[in-house]
């Protein structure tokens, strides 16, 4: 518009555009003209020149406002005056050849030449201001898609985050479920406890997605996985030229989690001079990024977990008591999967049919002794190696059957692992083995020969390690298996 004024002497200029809500021609931009004035420019589509133009899809050139009586004057801007006459240029406004409204101009009155080299100048601009609507109704189109699809993937994130979704119903992860239900109802910080594996990173998606702070965003970082110059920069962003390599300004993990969570894995790796610095936000909710002088204030929630005992970190003088109180306001702590055995058959279900999907496979029976096998491993690695095991089980078997023979060497002979962490051997290992093979292929019966094996040094290891320790409690915790599984082989195996 103000191109217009100064190439055309344009006293006033509008473009109106159709509210197909209450189907009325509205400006929606101007020049001359004020906001009062601008806000009475209102008609509808056919009413007046402007409406005319709309209807029509035609141009118009009015050489004399005071001479036509369809001009209404609605602004109320325009004097009707026969000594300084107004001349009145309007063209529609197309996108895909849909009028969407009009662009009009107000200049002294000209010879007809003139007039008609301003509608072509005029026409020339409209066709650009219809390319802009043009894009902005696609940027539009796009947003609103995008918007949904957002939507569409926080709600799926929210289905696989129910809390329901914990799979166990052993007391140790019933105390988990109640210490996460009641946490996302909080903005407090939560401190999660744990071995590696036992699933910290999953309740505090769980929490995340359950609370009100579910449609912001999720951080995730990782603060054993970077050295103390990146792991700064990474939590707090830098400012352009700060060192060598901070080729543009940078925003942090905790600006970018304004509003959502900020999950805090391996804390008590961060060392004693971020711990400062992560005191402060917990404090202040404030930051300045590296190298910079601008204080930044955030509203995050912060999730912190780790592997270690902070209380024993505190005493060692490694990790602050007054970042641990800071961050222990909520704690959880997540029992490793040995001690809640009772939901390993539910845990297995849960991933033959994840990984079954995943693979197209359809691997779902399972004999009661690969379960026994399952249950009475110790599980070192926790829910991630359960989960691991089960994949690599799912890949391999051909049929629908979920194999011993495809289990990890460790995990299917955990009394032969344990005898061989020991120190220990079997006489004769190899030859006994060779013989059992090849009587089994006489009988007809390849496939026993591994069950056969299996038996014979179970058996042998029990005999052995009960002669040597001459306590079944002892021989237990050896062998890595829980006393009413002992008794039971003691019984089987006549010892």
């Amino acid at each position: 518009m103000e191109a217009l004024a100064n190439e055309l002497g344009m006293v006033r200029g509008t473009l109106v555009l159709l509210d197909r809500t209450v189907d009325k021609l509205k400006i929606a931009a101007a020049h001359g003209l004020s906001a009062a004035e601008r806000a009475r420019g209102e008609c509808a589509v056919g009413e007046g020149v402007t409406g005319h133009v709309v209807e029509t899809s035609l141009p118009e050139i009015v050489p004399d406002i005071s001479q036509d009586a369809r001009f209404l004057n609605r602004t109320a801007t325009r004097r009707i005056d026969a000594a300084h006459p107004i001349a009145f240029i309007c063209v529609p406004v197309k996108v895909d050849n849909e009028v969407v409204g009009s662009s009009s101009i107000d200049r002294p009155f000209a010879i007809g030449s003139m007039l008609d080299k301003d509608l072509r100048l005029l026409q020339i601009v409209a066709s650009i201001i219809s390319q802009v609507l043009k894009i902005n109704r696609l940027i539009h189109v796009e947003k609103e898609e995008i918007l949904v699809r957002d939507e569409h993937a926080l709600e799926e994130l929210r289905r696989r985050y129910r809390l329901e979704n914990l799979v166990g119903h052993s007391e140790a992860i019933e105390r988990v479920l109640s210490m996460a239900a009641t946490a996302t109802k909080s903005r407090a910080t939560i401190l999660l406890t744990g071995e590696t594996g036992t699933g910290k990173e999953l309740v505090a998606s769980v929490v995340h997605y359950n609370s009100d702070r579910s449609g912001g965003p999720f951080i995730r970082v990782n603060c054993g996985a970077l050295p103390e110059t990146l792991l700064e920069s990474e939590l707090f962003g830098h400012v352009k030229g700060t060192f060598t390599g901070a080729h543009e300004t940078r925003k942090g993990r905790f600006e970018l989690a304004d509003g959502g969570t900020l999950f805090l894995d391996e804390i008590a790796e961060m060392s004693p001079m971020l711990q400062v610095k992560l005191l402060r936000v917990l404090q202040e909710k404030e930051f300045e990024p590296v190298g910079g002088t601008h204080t930044i204030h955030v509203n995050v929630r912060v999730v912190a977990a780790t592997s270690k005992n902070l209380r024993n970190e505190i005493r060692e003088g490694r990790f602050r008591e007054d970042l641990f109180y800071r961050l222990n306001v909520i704690p959880i702590h997540l029992p490793p999967l040995r001690e809640r055995r009772s939901d390993i058959p539910r845990l297995v279900d849960y991933f033959l049919e994840k990984y079954n999907q995943q693979n197209n496979k359809t691997v779902n029976k399972i004999s009661p002794k690969v379960l026994d096998i399952l249950v009475e491993y110790s599980w070192p690695g926790n829910v991630r190696e359960l989960e691991n095991c089960i994949e690599r089980s799912v890949v391999m078997s051909p049929g629908n059957v979920l194999s011993a023979d495809f289990l990890p060497e460790e995990i299917s002979s955990p009394s032969l692992k344990a005898l061989r962490r020991n120190g220990d051997s079997i006489d004769n290992e190899d030859e006994i083995t060779r013989k059992i093979q090849d009587f089994c292929e006489e009988m007809g019966d390849p496939g026993k020969a591994r069950e056969i094996i299996h038996r014979i040094v179970d058996e042998s290891i029990i005999r052995k390690m009960l002669a040597q320790t001459k306590s079944q409690r002892k021989t237990a915790k050896r062998l890595s298996m829980s006393r009413m599984t002992l008794r039971k082989k003691i019984r089987e195996y006549g010892i």
